[in-house]
């Protein structure tokens, strides 16, 4: 089943946003390279504990921006020539050229994901792995599951997701509530387009992952191009999952937002894998995690 028109359009625009931002939030990685070639990884303890030792394992990582978590499984979990797929050219050049300056093997895709669950061949997958602020830019959670389940293998093959949680979501940068939990696959037009979130998600000198510096990059970045996000409820997801054939086997929350600083007070903690931030004041969910296999 195709995307509909709108939501193709949707996907074409968000595309266009994520061409421009790409190159604004890596200017702010120092020498990302030599991290990978030091065998560098941007992998949390969390997706680590969920994905497990990959070696031997086909892997697919779904909307992998710019390829660091993708060249991560290969650097600490043992994955051998994972597959990232990502919507943004940018993101996938950038992907390709971060893979060969590093000496790593991966083949990354230019694809939306919706075409590529059509157009490659079902049942190769042993794992499918979607990484932080995916889920907002699908139009339709049903077809996105319904695309995982094909793409896995049967028997064996799992999915495992983790993800920024809705109720985060919720607020802007002031911790004021501005958005909904669920849109019911309404879209949310920002004209002004994704924004420059790594910029304030670290300090000048100080390593956003161990071996990897921040660097001040660019600044006061503006993007010309408007994005279109979709909030899905947790319920949401796991009932397409269910609906899709996929059986749930561990859902977990966590109180916490890993590298990224969703609010302007949020409190910073140093863990071994970089930096995680919680709501000051505050506890409540900012974070899921969902793995789920294929019978």
């Amino acid at each position: 089943m195709a995307t509909s028109d709108s939501g193709k359009n949707y996907h074409d625009e968000n595309r266009e946003s994520w061409n421009q931002v790409i190159i604004a939030h890596n200017s702010h990685k120092k020498d990302q390279h030599e991290f990978f070639k030091n065998k560098g990884s941007t992998l949390f303890q969390e997706e680590k504990e969920l994905l497990g030792n990959l070696t031997g394992l086909s892997v697919c990582h779904l909307q992998c921006n710019a390829g660091q978590d993708t060249l991560s499984l290969i650097t600490k979990l043992g994955a051998q020539n994972p597959t990232g797929v990502d919507i943004s050219d940018t993101a996938i050049d950038f992907a390709r050229q971060l893979a060969k300056d590093s000496g790593l093997e991966a083949t990354f895709i230019r694809s939306d994901v919706f075409d590529y669950f059509d157009e490659t061949e079902p049942n190769q997958f042993d794992v499918v792995f979607i990484s932080y602020g995916a889920l907002c830019w699908l139009s339709d959670i049903d077809r996105w599951a319904r695309g995982v389940h094909r793409i896995l293998k049967p028997a064996t093959g799992r999915v495992v997701l983790i993800e920024f949680h809705p109720v985060l979501s919720m607020f802007n940068e002031e911790f004021v509530r501005d958005y909904p939990y669920c849109s019911h696959g309404k879209a949310m037009t920002e004209p002004e387009g994704i924004s420059n979130y790594v910029a304030r998600s670290g300090v000048e000198g100080e390593e956003l992952y161990p071996g990897l510096v921040f660097q001040t990059g660019i600044q006061d970045f503006r993007n010309t191009k408007p994005s279109h996000e979709f909030c899905w409820s947790v319920s949401s997801v796991i009932q397409a999952a269910l609906s899709a054939g996929l059986t749930l086997q561990t859902f977990t929350e966590y109180p916490f937002s890993n590298f990224c600083k969703f609010y302007t007070d949020m409190r910073p903690e140093r863990v071994p894998e970089g930096v995680r931030w919680y709501p000051s004041g505050q506890e409540f969910p900012c974070m899921y995690s969902i793995v789920a296999s294929k019978p």
